[in-house]
């Protein structure tokens, strides 16, 4: 199929382009006329030329005008040049659909893909690094329809995985959509920040479109403190029942007499002239030192900056102008003022101008209580914006943008009334035969702001706070969003900033978390499984859950290791002392659990055995493969830079296939890491793994698997940057289309699109506070694969800090970077300890897991609060802590993705050691026939069964054989309880047959 007179739309302009679908592709191709120029672009060059020719002019100098605009041009088209001609996408990499408005008119479509990293050949191509794009099909109702008959196109070609809106079960899509959004986010499933952007998707907004950016509100109203504001005092926020222009009571008085004395007879009475989210007053306004915006508000500007003194400078003078008398002012945000702090610095050194009073703009002038750190003002901002107050009242605002106060009498009633043109249906722009008429209302329509799709009729559903948290999970219980704001007291003292040991006295953004689920588990929470004897075992390096109850492990001599669990269900009961008074459910009972130790003929273990002194570099999927039986195994295939691939079955802890790609690397493999994507990760489309494979040669590669049958045979990206150096740890997230490789003395953070440097970090220079004359502290980069991208911009690191010129001794910190390469503070870790083998994130980015000696660690990952120690899962109950002290090597939590319930962790002496999270009792209730004490009891009755059949349905004896499988189920569950797995279920076990 080929659709002609298409335009791209992009945050960096419109583009006229052909659509072509294949059987396999999506390509879009340019038009050769527009020279690879956006829309307008030559009209703003001419405007640029315009100025340039009356600033000489001023300056008396004789001009040739069109000798200044040739140059320009020809400036404009060398850049233009460099754009492709032609771009394809892949569908089988499809993940959604979405029909689009564009320009209020039904005529657009957007579609979104998995992060594919780069293109299955190798090499960058034709193919687009792009995860979304963004298509308008043209005027008229022939535009609505050419877009109908290529959504069905493409949503045919699309994978089954994919999330589809129909055009012709558009309503029924959103319905669905919707009602599933908004009970997660009731159950506080969701946050407020996603639950915000997915309404924004479902109404059309989207960060293609500047002129449908998404919106966002503001929360807060106090600029001015000197200290963190409290977020439990409603003092310090925003009334989200009321628009931005009702805020000012008196600025209100004039809008409505505007509306009541308004007599045009054909334009409708309004409210507000301006809107709250428009290109130029809000986007571009707002994100004026960031790339593309800065370029696209120049061009706006006729090729250069606004007067300084309306562009964007202060947090505090916006607030103050959008709350104050300006009849021009009722802007909302825009998502970055809740995720991003580099849209408040100018990174890119522009030349912002100086104001009337004499002020050079530079970087956005922050709230005192900011100290000037963007990261800690993007925090609070989107702590107060996840706080129980701001939950309380978004049902209010998104009844405003989303909901029934949108248009109508409910939208006069809250005065909430803006041009007529903002809203979709108060103009038919498909019906517009003259094209300059239509040409000109659609400007007026992208320029005077466009409200988004009405999703609710009726009032918006609230969060209940207080039951909902009984029900939270594992990850939500140790998130900032859930915890309780602790105030600094009146007679506390203040501390220094640097002293990273104590965070007591400093105004904090939120609390502890709710309760500590390792620390406040009873022991019957947890299960220990040593290595069977003699002994001495070697350490279990990694370790996945899989399925409901297995678990898959590696030891550092290559061999997999099996086991099973289940959890015997006792009835719950409270536990108290918890964050603001409250109580919560502790699920009572305990593991069963053991080593399995299944028949083979050779021993399962990976392809190649690692050095001497060495672990192996390992990987074990989240995501399981062929019918979700078997897991992905990648590790060094030869000790020559080559990548082993092994299909693993964790039930019978067999090797289903494995095969080894040669030659990957210049030298051997150093670390691997992996994350799930698509379904597996809990997105649409195709569900598979990304893998990040570290090699000695300094380089790295990124690898996509999406299939058992089909395994690549080259990585999909080749990363560099550290300059021959070996790279001893890698990482990466899918979700915000990064990865990052460490060296001895560099930090490299990747686009996973393209490969390209994004940044490039130095070890920090302030892990150690010492006293004057302690010696040079030189710090590089630990020799250990941990290392954690967390979802909220922001990386955990391990450095090794030694003091000259004694440098003997060594101290190990975790350091904390945020993506745009500012250190945010360390954590010395105790010398006992030793250097930390994994790091692992939570999903919601707020704190990290920290596998070291003893046990894990669980820390936050804030700008305030940097790395401060939450909670502790031992692996030992001794109190010994010398150089034998058993470390932690790995750490699962499963086996679901985002609501775990179990905790596995690889300990240095050969142990696998279990722990109990919230949820796992209603868990083993709705899996319970899967349970090993429910397998005992099978094992046991089938004979019994039998020997019922063959004597007919009277004999008692059969009768009493038959209960014999549940008797001796309930003795093991009671056995277990009281003195922990013992010997018996490893022999039951060991001579039933292996499945």
């Amino acid at each position: 199929r080929a659709f002609e007179n298409c335009s791209q739309i992009k945050c960096e302009g419109t583009r006229k382009c052909s659509l072509l679908l294949t059987a396999t592709h999506l390509i879009l191709e340019y038009d050769v006329d527009t020279e690879g120029l956006f829309e307008g672009e030559m009209m703003a060059v001419h405007e640029e030329a315009e100025r340039q020719k009356m600033i000489e002019e001023s300056g008396g100098g004789s001009v040739d005008e069109e000798k200044i605009r040739d140059a320009m041009e020809k400036r404009q088209k060398e850049i233009a040049a460099l754009r492709p001609q032609s771009i394809r996408w892949n569908l089988s990499e499809l993940s959604h659909v979405y029909l689009r408005r564009y320009r209020l008119r039904d005529s657009a479509i957007e579609l979104f893909f998995i992060p594919s990293g780069g293109t299955s050949f190798g090499g960058y191509g034709l193919y687009s690094p792009s995860t979304s794009l963004f298509i308008d099909f043209g005027p008229g109702y022939e535009g609505v329809s050419r877009r109908d008959d290529a959504a069905f196109a493409i949503m045919k070609r699309a994978p089954p995985q994919s999330i589809k809106q129909w055009p012709d079960r558009a309503a029924q899509f959103l319905h669905e959509q919707l009602n599933r959004l908004t009970i997660g986010w009731v159950e506080s499933r969701i946050s407020n920040f996603d639950y915000l952007l997915h309404l924004n998707m479902l109404a059309g907004r989207s960060y293609n479109d500047t002129c449908q950016y998404p919106v966002m509100p503001w929360v807060l109203s106090n600029y001015k403190s000197e200290e963190v504001p409290d977020l439990t005092d409603p003092d310090n926020f925003r009334d989200l029942t009321k628009p931005m222009g009702a805020l000012n009571p008196e600025r209100l008085q004039d809008f409505i007499e505007r509306f009541n004395t308004f007599a045009d007879p054909s334009i409708p009475p309004f409210m507000y002239g301006s809107h709250y989210s428009t290109n130029a007053g809000v986007v571009l306004h707002f994100l004026v030192r960031l790339h593309p915006f800065a370029g696209l508000h120049r061009q706006l500007q006729g090729g250069h900056f606004d007067v300084a003194d309306r562009l964007f400078a202060s947090v505090p003078r916006t607030w103050d102008m959008c709350t104050g008398s300006s009849a021009a002012e009722v802007k909302e945000l825009t998502p970055e003022w809740y995720c991003n702090p580099a849209f408040l610095k100018n990174t890119n050194n522009f030349k912002l101008g100086t104001t009337q009073d004499g002020d050079v703009l530079g970087d956005v002038v922050l709230p005192p209580w900011a100290k000037g750190s963007p990261e800690k003002f993007i925090e609070v901002m989107r702590n107060a914006l996840e706080s129980d107050i701001c939950s309380s009242m978004l049902p209010d605002w998104i009844d405003l943008i989303f909901g029934r106060k949108q248009q109508g009498p409910e939208a006069i009633a809250a005065h909430n009334v803006f041009f007529y043109l903002t809203y979709f249906g108060s103009v038919d722009v498909a019906a517009i035969e003259d094209e300059g008429l239509r040409q000109a209302t659609e400007l007026q329509i992208a320029h005077f702001g466009q409200c988004p799709m009405q999703l609710f009729v009726r009032p918006h559903v609230r969060r209940v706070q207080y039951v909902n948290k009984k029900r939270l999970s594992f990850y939500q219980i140790i998130s900032a969003y859930n915890s309780g704001v602790v105030d600094k007291k009146a007679g506390d003292e203040e501390t220094s900033e640097d002293d990273s040991s104590s965070t007591r006295g400093k105004s904090q953004a939120f609390g502890q978390p709710l309760y500590l689920p390792f620390f406040s588990a009873p022991l019957s929470h947890w299960v220990h499984l040593d290595a069977p004897p003699p002994g001495p075992h070697s350490p279990l390096v990694n370790v996945r859950l899989a399925g409901t109850d297995r678990c898959l492990a590696v030891d550092a001599r290559g061999v997999f290791h099996c086991f099973r669990w289940a959890w015997k269900a006792e009835e719950s009961s409270s536990i108290g002392g918890c964050a603001n008074g409250s109580t919560f459910p502790l699920d009572n009972g305990c593991f069963i659990a053991q080593r399995e130790l299944p028949r083979f003929r050779t021993v399962p273990r990976l392809v190649h055995k690692a050095r001497e002194g060495e672990l192996p570099a390992v990987a074990i999927s989240k995501t399981l493969f062929a019918g979700r039986s078997v897991l992905l195994v990648l590790s060094d295939g030869d000790g020559r830079g080559g990548l082993a691939m092994q299909l693993v079955d964790p039930a019978k802890g067999s090797v289903r296939g494995e095969a080894v790609i040669r030659s990957v690397h210049v030298s051997h493999i150093t670390s691997i890491a992996t994350d799930p994507i698509g379904t597996a990760a809990g997105h649409g489309g195709v569900g598979g793994e990304l893998a990040i494979v570290g090699s000695a040669d300094g380089t790295a590669s990124i690898w996509r698997f999406m299939s058992s049958h089909y395994l690549p045979l080259r990585p999909r990206v080749r990363l560099s940057g550290h300059g021959g150096s070996p790279i001893h740890a890698v990482g990466l997230s899918s979700s915000i289309h990064i990865s990052a490789t460490v060296s001895k003395r560099r930090l490299c953070l990747h686009s996973i699109g393209n490969g390209n440097i994004i940044r490039v970090i130095d070890p920090p220079t302030d892990t150690l506070d010492l006293p004057e004359g302690s010696g040079e502290v030189v710090t590089t980069f630990a020799k250990t694969p941990a290392v954690a991208i967390c979802v909220q911009g922001f990386v955990v690191t391990v450095c090794e800090s030694r003091i000259k010129p004694n440098s003997s001794r060594s101290v190990i910190t975790l350091h904390l970077f945020s993506l745009e390469g500012v250190s945010l503070g360390s954590k010395p870790l105790e010398s006992w300890r030793g250097v930390p083998h994994k790091i692992v994130p939570t999903p919601d980015g707020t704190a990290v897991l920290v596998c070291s000696g003893r046990g894990i660690t669980l820390h936050r990952v804030s700008a305030i609060t940097p790395l401060e120690f939450i909670d502790e899962w031992h692996i030992t109950e001794s109190e010994d802590l010398s150089s034998n002290i058993p470390h932690a090597y790995d750490i699962d939590l499963g086996p679901s993705l985002n609501r775990p319930v179990v905790a596995a962790a690889s300990c240095s002496n050969g142990a696998l050691r279990l722990h109990a999270l919230a949820g796992i009792s209603m868990f083993s209730e709705r899996h319970k026939k899967l349970g090993i004490s429910q397998s005992v009891g099978s094992l046991m009755a089938a004979p019994a069964r039998r020997l019922k059949n063959v004597f007919g349905k009277a004999s008692a004896m059969g009768n009493k054989a038959a209960d014999v499988g549940k008797e001796i189920s309930r003795e093991i569950s009671t056995d277990v309880k009281e003195r922990g797995v013992g010997g018996f279920l490893g022999g039951m076990f060991g001579k039933g047959k292996t499945k």
